[in-house]
């Protein structure tokens, strides 16, 4: 019997890399032994750590400005003659909570170190940010010049006081590479569906300072090619994908296809026999395209059984069902309002038992299979 792993990361607790491989040890005790770990990322939270532990990858460090502006170290990976960069790992939540002030300066840093590494296309997860500062702080990094009545590194309190921008320079600092903005979200730039509406106030921002923000990405979205802040996608990240595309030329895609690519998940999938997935907390959205669902409906079309172990079920999760989802286990009966991660590991590890057993009494096993 081959089995597959391949879980998103349970944000804040443990990551992709690390829930397969509880999960694997689990079924490994349980007399299932020699599950595959596949870690996998749909361009959110664990984008840089999938890419890290893909065959060829490697770790390139950069000298970068964190989201106040502090000096700091961020790490991206080459893989051949392409770069990968997680954006969190220079303008993440992780850095702190203060929205209006943050920049997006040290990804427009790594960009350029990627660049001058010789990379030919940059790929960019978006999840995790702490900033809505519509890329700009990232278009600055690399040359471009914003104005009001002087020039200035727009944050997001000052998007309002742009009155026009160049980017004459950004061109030599790309150094003729393509760059491709990795995305699990369908936000666009602003409006009620856009970055600060929808998710600021995860950021610190209060809800006067949403619509501050909000009236900010407007202000910027009239001065961008036509077409650009409808983009699905050009909310990422607090606007950071509008401004890929806007500044940089760039083009949104889907993080799950290019992490897809990246891991032969489809040829992964296409060997097992059952296919474990996973998350954090399972609710309503999980069937609107994230990870979990997109894997689900990559088993459907080839008749695999999916199963998902998340850490809990909020919601009508009855739509996963449509996409190829087997069953859902969950963790915790509800959404705890602090993880330890001690407990959550005694937890992932004992819901996986059960989901052994569950399979060792569904899919008999001869000693030839095991």
């Amino acid at each position: 019997m081959r089995i597959l792993i391949a879980t998103d990361s349970f944000k804040g607790t443990f990551s992709s890399a690390e829930a397969g491989e509880i999960i694997r040890s689990a079924f490994s005790d349980t007399g299932v032994p020699g599950a595959e770990v596949c870690p996998v990322s749909d361009g959110g939270d664990g984008f840089g750590d999938v890419v890290a532990v893909t065959k060829g990858a490697i770790a390139r460090k950069a000298r970068v400005k964190d989201p106040f502006f502090i000096e700091t170290e961020a790490v991206y990976h080459m893989i051949g003659g392409d770069a990968y960069i997680e954006s969190a790992r220079a303008c993440g939540l992780g850095f702190g909570k203060d929205v209006m002030r943050a920049t997006t300066f040290g990804v427009g840093q790594l960009i350029h170190a990627a660049a001058a590494d010789g990379a030919k296309n940059i790929y960019i997860g978006l999840g995790g940010s702490g900033t809505n500062d519509g890329g700009c702080g990232m278009a600055c990094a690399l040359g471009a010049k914003f104005y009001s009545d002087y020039s200035f590194i727009p944050t997001g309190r000052n998007l309002c006081d742009i009155k026009r921008y160049e980017l004459d320079g950004i061109s030599g600092a790309l150094n003729g590479a393509n760059v491709f903005a990795c995305t699990d979200v369908d936000a666009v730039f602003c409006g009620e569906n856009g970055a600060a509406l929808m998710f600021s106030r995860q950021k610190g921002a209060t809800r006067e300072e949403a619509l501050r923000l909000d009236a900010g990405m407007k202000k910027l979205a009239s001065l961008f090619p036509e077409g650009i802040a409808s983009l699905p996608g050009s909310g990422a990240a607090g606007g950071l994908g509008g401004g890929i595309a806007a500044f940089l030329g760039g083009k949104i895609v889907s993080g799950f296809e290019i992490i897809e690519k990246l891991t032969g998940l489809k040829e992964k999938i296409a060997r097992a026999d059952i296919v474990i997935t996973g998350e954090g907390r399972t609710d309503a959205q999980t069937a609107h395209g994230k990870l979990p669902a997109r894997i689900a409906e990559l088993c459907k079309a080839r008749r695999k059984p999916c199963y998902i172990i998340c850490g809990s079920v909020k919601g009508d999760v009855s739509p996963l069902a449509e996409c190829g989802v087997s069953g859902i286990f969950a963790c915790y009966p509800e959404s705890p309002a602090a993880i330890d991660k001690d407990d959550a590991e005694r937890r992932l590890y004992a819901v996986s038992q059960k989901v052994a057993e569950n399979l060792k009494a569904d899919f008999y096993m001869s000693p030839d299979d095991i």
